[in-house]
């Protein structure tokens, strides 16, 4: 059952302020847009609107997951920054986050008092790994995985860990016009909930903007799209940019 001290506020994409038990942790972070990228929906909080975060956990290379130009604003930088490749690591430090770290496939961190977290194999975008997480906190488990195609990972996942309480996973089947898709579509990620035993699903990589990048890559689904493949063992919370979720909501 998901705790009250529990919340979730979508930023934008792939990037959410979570609030485990009091503390706050950052994915996938995404403040700036470029020319070639767009965010195809409002910037649901600004970097000034942060609070005193506790981490930031990134799942992928890609820059609407990892944006430098943002991390470099970001005012505490000794905060621990959790990637899966060494060279991001290497390119926080070089922003001064001296705590970065790749974390691999298995590893476990305590990343504040009462809040742990396991990587866990979210599949690979070209060669790259990406990184999904697991959070413990206040009796309930927090799934986030911001960059992942299939259903197959969660489906080993739950085979060798208990059930999660809560899901955050992509649904817009963003996929290149020749070549496999890179994220769930809607079908996928109610799937992939209900896999992970999750009594809630808020969806990520929802939208996606009109850019140079929108004529080799194409959507396949929406939030609403998830919300009414719904069945009666997922609640799927449609979540606003900027909107704040706990479970009393």
């Amino acid at each position: 059952m998901i705790k009250q001290s529990i919340a979730v506020t979508r930023v934008v994409n792939s990037c959410v302020l979570l609030e485990l038990d009091g503390h706050p942790v950052l994915t996938d972070p995404w403040f700036t847009e470029r020319w070639w990228l767009r965010r195809g929906e409002p910037l649901g909080l600004r970097i000034a609107d942060l609070p005193p975060l506790a981490a930031v956990v990134v799942t992928n290379p890609a820059t609407n997951h990892w944006d430098l130009r943002a991390l470099r604003m970001l005012p505490d930088k000794d905060i621990p920054v959790y990637v899966p490749i060494p060279h991001m690591a290497r390119q926080a430090r070089a922003l001064g986050f001296r705590r970065a770290e790749r974390l691999r496939w298995g590893q476990t961190r305590q990343i504040a008092p009462g809040v742990e977290m396991r990587v866990v194999p979210a599949g690979r975008t070209l060669m790259w790994p990406n990184n999904a997480y697991v959070f413990g906190a206040a009796g309930t488990r927090v799934f986030f995985g911001g960059e992942i195609a299939e259903v197959g990972p969660l489906e080993r996942y739950r085979a060798e860990h208990q059930a999660v309480d809560l899901a955050l996973l992509p649904v817009n089947g963003l996929r290149p016009v020749f070549g496999p898709r890179l994220v769930m579509d809607p079908a996928r990620a109610v799937a992939g909930a209900s896999v992970l035993g999750a009594e809630v699903l808020v969806p990520v990589h929802d939208a996606h903007g009109h850019d140079p990048l929108s004529v080799l890559f194409r959507p396949s689904g929406t939030a609403a799209d998830a919300v009414a493949l719904a069945g009666p063992d997922v609640r799927v919370v449609d979540l606003p940019p900027g909107e704040r979720w706990t479970p009393a909501t």
